[in-house]
């Protein structure tokens, strides 16, 4: 039986907003203060709109940043990129908001300003977070921790150790979570910050419910909803309601009392006219229904959940968990047709679900291609008024000519040379405009290639994964006492193969858009490869481990490179996957490092079943994908091997390969080192 937990986590960011009057104030005042404070002010209406008016925020921004830089005024310039940055944020164009914030981060550096060089950490941390980009949000909010605990921003300090908890709750280092979240309220405690404790005390309770640990979960979630009720915050008192259900639920401890809470949190949804968490919550109380037995009231709840989905974003998740409980529902009531009928209709919205994660990683690369197809026409757009413009210049001038031609023939002569000339440079100029139109065109026509290739390595390499997790786990569903042990054993292993081979493959076609994309950030730094490796050898152990196959290491402990961490791991994890998946049982792999002044070369050999010479070349190319199953029949997509490439030609280094088949491979690749 499944539930689900309704549970939004809320992201505080620390800033002081000014009121609306206040800023129509400074607005009044803006034309009557001297340099200085009008700098001042224009910084704090950069701030106050930064939420509500980004064309309006960006204005202020600007104005302040000439105007500081007029003034030579460090400070304020700093706070006004930092505002500029925030608009930008607010409105999720992240890319230029990290531009900004690494702006203003260099000058609070250089300044030793201490609270706003942690803030504007603080912030660089969100927008790696909300890209995904957990490992390098962790850094920049730890970077914080350390320059605004010495400080008496303790307002501040909480909200970084809050954004820290919702890192590990990513990461699924649900302890850590716990930490950081009771860090962090103790800290609201302490300044009697009551709306940003129940926030926190309400995370506490979600990372216990992730580790399964209920009356700890149920003490927390119990906590933060009295506070919620006592702030009026009445949209977090129903989901504290909803969760504090979802705990009876799945403790099984008190059915009933799930009933109630699940009505108390619809009650407030409906008062907050928010059908979509009505939804959730509807979901919810009629699987207690149906555990109960009232299942025509269930499968009336059930609807009712469908019911409110009617006119708004189709949300496919909840309708196919909708549907899969209704045929549970009806299973048990001993209906099988309708039984049937709700399960093609789970089948449906969960292909549909798939479908439009699918069409949002699609979305982001034609997002690319229309950009620079609209950055063409605005090209092309300005060439055309710019003749429009030499050419009204060009008449001006001719009727000047005519009123005076007789009396200054000469002048004439020179002006209509002149405009002669203009139109030379005019057409020049636009015969240039046309030939970078025509290169952006055929550059749009490979890009458009690379995409069509890369969406069919995602609809074939995902298919039959799925098709294994889905067929398995239906016949488990349907028919669990058939089977034996063994065959359970063997299907449970063979869906959870399938779905780490999903994970992998999704995992490498994240890097691989993001790398073509450009949301993916180089930011090499000096490290010591050893620790790299040992990572990537723990992480992969357990995988050797089940084929008996020995790590072998001869990596030096002070091996100093210069890259990108994320890269290197990337890297480093995927061939050293590679040669664990194509060796055979109580193989070998082993790692090598071989150092020239400049540069390190890293070796991964096995002792595995070795590479044809005719695929050798084809390895890393998207165009001409190899692919095969390992040794174990493990699945793969090829793309790994890609993605190496990619990231190896990123930190300037190359890669090749050596093998013969039946006899091993032997994988390079080269890295910089550090200074």
């Amino acid at each position: 039986m499944k539930y689900l937990l309704l549970n939004i986590t809320c992201l505080l960011i620390y800033f002081s907003a000014l009121g609306q009057s206040s800023a129509d104030s400074l607005l009044v005042e803006l034309p009557h203060l001297e340099e200085t404070e009008k700098a001042k002010a224009l910084v704090q209406l950069a701030h106050s709109y930064a939420q509500q008016d980004s064309s309006r925020s960006i204005q202020f921004a600007d104005e302040a940043i000439s105007l500081s830089k007029s003034l030579e005024d460090s400070l304020l310039l700093g706070l006004a990129l930092f505002n500029k940055a925030e608009c930008y944020y607010y409105f999720d164009v992240y890319e230029p908001a990290l531009n900004l914030y690494g702006e203003a981060q260099s000058i609070f550096m250089a300044l030793n300003d201490s609270v706003n060089l942690g803030e504007t950490l603080n912030s660089i941390g969100l927008v790696h977070y909300f890209r995904g980009e957990y490992n390098l949000a962790g850094e920049r909010f730890y970077r914080a921790l350390s320059f605004l605990k010495g400080t008496d921003n303790i307002e501040g300090v909480a909200h970084v150790n809050s954004n820290l908890a919702m890192v590990f709750s990513r990461l699924g280092e649900y302890e850590k979570a716990i930490r950081n979240y009771q860090e962090a309220a103790n800290l609201n405690s302490s300044i009697h910050d009551r709306s940003s404790l129940a926030v926190n005390l309400n995370g506490v309770g979600v990372a216990y419910y992730n580790l399964e640990e209920y009356d700890s979960s149920k003490v927390y979630y119990n906590k933060a909803l009295l506070l919620f009720r006592e702030l009026e915050n009445h949209q977090r008192e129903a989901i504290a309601l909803n969760n504090i259900a979802n705990i009876y639920v799945n403790t099984g401890d008190s059915l009933e009392l799930a009933l109630g809470y699940y009505r108390d949190a619809i009650g407030v949804f409906d008062e907050l006219h928010d059908r979509r968490s009505k939804a959730y919550a509807l979901e919810g109380l009629a699987s207690v229904e149906r555990e109960l037995g009232n299942y025509n009231r269930a499968i009336e709840t059930f609807q009712s959940s469908l019911n409110l989905l009617e006119g708004e974003e189709k949300d496919f998740y909840l309708m196919q968990l909708n549907y899969m409980d209704m045929a549970l529902t009806y299973e048990r009531m001993g209906d099988v047709r309708k039984a049937y009928n709700a399960f093609k209709q789970h089948s449906f919205f969960k292909d549909s679900l798939l479908q439009q994660e699918q069409l949002q990683q699609i979305a982001e690369l034609e997002k690319k291609y229309e950009t620079q197809q609209k950055e063409a026409e605005i090209e092309q757009l300005n060439a055309s008024r710019e003749m429009d413009r030499l050419q009204m210049k060009r008449d001006k001038e001719l009727r000047a000519f005519g009123i005076i031609a007789i009396l200054l023939l000469v002048v004439a002569i020179f002006l209509v040379s002149l405009a002669y000339f203009n139109k030379r440079r005019t057409n020049a100029l636009l015969s240039f405009k046309n030939g970078k139109i025509e290169e952006q065109r055929k550059e749009l026509v490979r890009l458009n290639a690379s995409k069509n290739k890369f969406f069919s390595i995602i609809a074939h390499d995902l298919k039959n994964p799925f098709h294994t997790v889905m067929g398995y786990s239906y016949l488990l569903t349907k028919e669990y006492d058939r089977f034996s042990d063994d065959e359970k054993q063997k299907y449970a292993t063979d869906i959870y193969r399938s779905a780490n081979s999903i994970f992998r493959l999704l995992q490498n076609l994240l890097d691989w858009s993001r790398s073509q994309t450009g949301r993916l950030t180089y930011t090499p730094q000096e490290l010591n490869f050893h620790s790299i490796y040992k990572s990537i050898e723990n992480l992969l152990k357990p995988s050797a481990d089940q084929k008996q196959i020995q790590l072998i290491a001869e990596v030096p402990d002070e091996v100093g490179v210069f890259a990108d961490p994320m890269m290197l791991e990337t890297i480093l994890r995927n061939l050293m996957h590679n040669a664990i998946k194509f060796t055979d049982e109580a193989g070998w792999v082993k790692t090598t490092v071989d150092t020239t002044q400049d540069k390190i070369t890293v070796c991964v050999q096995d002792s595995g079943v070795g590479i044809p010479a005719e695929e050798l070349n084809n390895l890393f190319r998207i165009d001409s994908k190899v692919r095969k199953p390992g040794t174990k029949k493990e699945d793969g997509s090829g793309l790994g091997l890609i993605i190496c490439h990619e990231f190896v030609t990123k930190n300037g280094g190359s890669i090749w390969a050596d093998s013969q088949n039946g006899q091993g491979s032997r994988f390079y690749f080269s890295i910089p080192r550090s200074s």
